[in-house]
């Protein structure tokens, strides 16, 4: 399990969806990128976390072998199990994007 708070979470963007009514959390993790999906702004509650990775490599987490973005947009397993440790997160941390 995830111990959220201990993560060196880093490179943050916080930024309402084009697509439906939530919100998109860029972030990094050591030298990995994820996407954060929150849905309804009004009422937060997590999607999912999927890897958006440049180049090809092991999620340090999940430990899946990941291809590059688009086609390694594919959920990490670690991070949806610990997906509203990390939407309380985020909240705490940042509370004006929410």
């Amino acid at each position: 399990m995830l111990v959220i708070r201990e993560l060196p979470i880093e490179a943050i963007t916080i930024y309402p969806s084009n697509s439906f009514d939530g919100m998109e959390i860029l972030f990094r993790v050591s030298n990995h990128n994820y996407q954060f999906l929150i849905g309804n702004s009004k009422n937060p509650f997590p999607i999912n976390v999927k890897h958006v990775f440049k180049e090809k490599a092991i999620c340090p987490f999940c430990q899946k072998k990941i291809l590059p973005v688009p086609l390694g947009q594919q959920l990490c397993i670690a991070f949806q199990k610990n997906q509203s440790a990390l939407l309380q997160y985020f909240q705490e941390e940042y509370p004006d994007a929410f």
